[in-house]
């Protein structure tokens, strides 16, 4: 009887025009119910809205439309409209529930009074606005036995940039829209303390509060008469099928653009852009600064474009300004950086960079001065020293380690040395020992890339072994149709929590692809097709983390934004070491998944 109920209610909601996810995990309630309306009926509500706004400015009576198409009849929703110019939010007002497209004229109108309350048809360019849509699905309460006031107390609920939530209490009833989060750059937990804040004015009301979740629908339309913009926690899905030859190269070239067009006169890189606020942080990092050197250098070697190697030649001048001899060590330098804290990240990155360039016998000299320096901080039992004096210290074992390693198996390529054999060798008794202790994702690529090049050059099978008892343990950890709900994260890595994915999927990326080519020249064929899939897979999720113009509706610098690469699908946060990550791991990926096409 139960499996009936659920049927006819399933059949309801369809009729309806509402649909929903089935849930993922048994302890989650079903996925809320989402308005379902075609690209037709879109387009109509689009153009209505519109005519509501103009007929405001232009002082008319409410437009009431003589026409409804057949499908909207018996559709009642809430719609939120919000009107755009230029990424600028002008207005935004909310209208029902009522039978959807009063519910949308309503909130047009709504809008239009909130932010062109004063102005006319004479200078506001009706044409040219963009309007946005987002019609609102039935609450669903979240169990109450959740205190959704602690921080990821409801992360299980609340999926960010697809679920809105709502909150309810004595006269209280706040909402908080799914667009809202990726548009303000907010995490869930974020979003639910703004909400609370604003709707609040007593906090010790919040106990009788309780929590709803929703779905929505979500589209624009950029300009009078253009086709509408669908999207899904503010993104175009991109699908498996796009994960091609030409996909990737056109995807390479747009973060090859990005990462020049991010380059300051210094030859740093501007280091992080926040869509939300139009603004670049002040913060800066030296390693990952290094990082986007290397990938630079990569991607001037693979494709022969100038542009990316004037950026990776100006950025090494910049940093070998820092470059400073040991005492006391025959040959043996490091990169200092300004804040005194010396990391052996950016020297180990900056000798990965200068291994990379197209014409690595032009920096031969000042590598191996790097890479005796690095050697120098390795210690007896295997273990690296993290930062050069005056700094020494032990911490990112998971990163700096791993990097050098690959520092100096590149070097090998060029300068095979007895002494780079033996710190793998020393390497390999401490750090293996270090992963099966600790377990952590991000020891991974760093470890899988420097072992897996070795592994060629050195025929030890100890290190093959290495490579795939690492990048089993962290395949494991891939969305896939079978996990997960949501096509938009399939592919990605959820390392650290259930379900959640970000852009390190493309750092593990760069390791799952060496992986996959180690496995084809040992002839491991379970491996070898295990792998493909998770590399095939990965590739597609940091595609999807690439921002494309259509979803830069609401940026008002697109151009600081259109290529680069998200923190997560619902997080806007555009670092340039993002950049450096998507860039490597897939030219990697394009190498070992269509080597016939270079």
């Amino acid at each position: 009887m139960i499996h009936k109920l659920v049927l006819l209610t399933a059949t309801i909601a369809i009729s309806l025009g509402l649909a929903g996810a089935p849930a993922a995990d048994s302890d989650v309630p079903a996925e809320p119910l989402v308005p379902q309306i075609a690209d037709a009926q879109r387009s109509y509500l689009s153009r209505l809205a519109r005519r509501a706004v103009a007929d405001f400015v232009g002082h008319k009576k409410i437009y009431e439309s003589s026409y409804v198409p057949a499908a909207l009849i018996g559709k009642q929703f809430e719609a939120v409209v919000r009107i755009r110019q230029d990424g600028y939010l002008l207005a935004e007002g909310a209208g029902g529930p009522l039978p959807v497209h009063e519910a949308v004229r309503d909130a047009a109108l709504a809008a239009s009074h909130r932010g062109l309350g004063n102005h006319t048809l004479d200078d506001v360019p009706i044409d040219g606005l963009l309007i946005e849509i987002e019609l609102v699905g039935p609450p669903q309460a979240i169990p109450s036995e959740y205190d959704w006031t602690e921080p990821r107390a409801v992360d299980a609920f609340v999926e960010p940039g697809v679920h809105g939530v709502v909150i309810q209490g004595p006269g209280v009833n706040a909402r908080f829209c799914p667009t809202e989060v990726f548009t303000s750059d907010l995490t869930v937990a974020d979003a639910l303390k703004t909400l609370a804040e604003r709707s609040l004015s007593d906090p010790s009301k919040i106990v009788k509060t309780k929590l709803m979740r929703f779905r929505s629908a979500h589209w624009y339309e950029p300009r009078n008469g253009a086709p509408i913009v669908s999207l899904h926690r503010g993104l175009t899905i991109v699908d498996q099928e796009d994960v091609t030859a030409r996909g990737l190269d056109d995807t390479i070239a747009r973060l090859a653009e990005y990462l020049a067009y991010r380059q300051k006169p210094s030859g740093l890189f501007a280091y992080s852009y926040l869509p939300a606020e139009d603004r670049y942080d002040r913060d800066d990092n030296m390693v990952r600064q290094a990082g986007a050197v290397a990938a630079a250098a990569m991607h001037a070697k693979w494709s022969g474009k100038s542009a990316s190697q004037g950026a990776a030649d100006l950025a090494i001048r910049y940093h070998l300004k820092g470059k400073t001899d040991i005492p006391g060590v025959k040959d043996a330098s490091f990169i200092a950086t300004a804040d005194g804290q010396n990391k052996l990240g950016v020297t180990a990155l900056l000798a990965l960079a200068l291994a990379e360039h197209p014409h690595p016998d032009k920096y031969a000299d000042v590598r191996l001065r790097l890479i005796n320096g690095m050697r120098w901080l390795q210690r007896p039992s295997g273990m690296f020293v993290t930062a050069f004096p005056p700094a020494p210290r032990l911490n990112a074992q998971d990163y700096f380690p791993g990097e050098a390693l690959l520092a100096m198996a590149m070097h090998y390529r060029y300068q095979p040395s007895a002494d780079i054999l033996e710190a793998f060798d020393l390497a390999m008794d401490f750090y293996r020992q270090y992963f099966r202790n600790t377990r952590t994702p991000a020891f991974v690529p760093w470890q899988v890339q420097a072992y897996a090049l070795m592994a060629r050059f050195a025929k030890r099978q100890d290190y093959v072994q290495y490579v795939f008892e690492l990048t089993d343990w962290l395949a494991e950890k891939q969305l896939t149709p079978s996990n997960c709900t949501w096509p938009e994260m399939w592919g990605g890595i959820a390392a650290y929590q259930a379900g959640r994915a970000g852009v390190a999927t493309a750092g593990y990326l760069e390791g799952f692809a060496d992986a996959l080519s180690l496995a084809r020249e040992t002839g491991d064929e379970e491996r070898s097709q295990r792998y493909e899939q998770v590399v095939r897979g990965a590739s597609r999720f940091v595609m999807q983390l690439q921002v494309r113009p259509e979803e830069a509706y609401f940026v008002r610098s697109p151009r600081d934004a259109i290529g680069g690469v998200r923190t997560t699908p619902a997080l806007n946060l555009l670092r340039i070491d993002h950049v450096q990550h998507a860039l490597v791991g897939l030219i990697k990926a394009r190498k070992v998944l269509y080597p016939d096409h270079d």
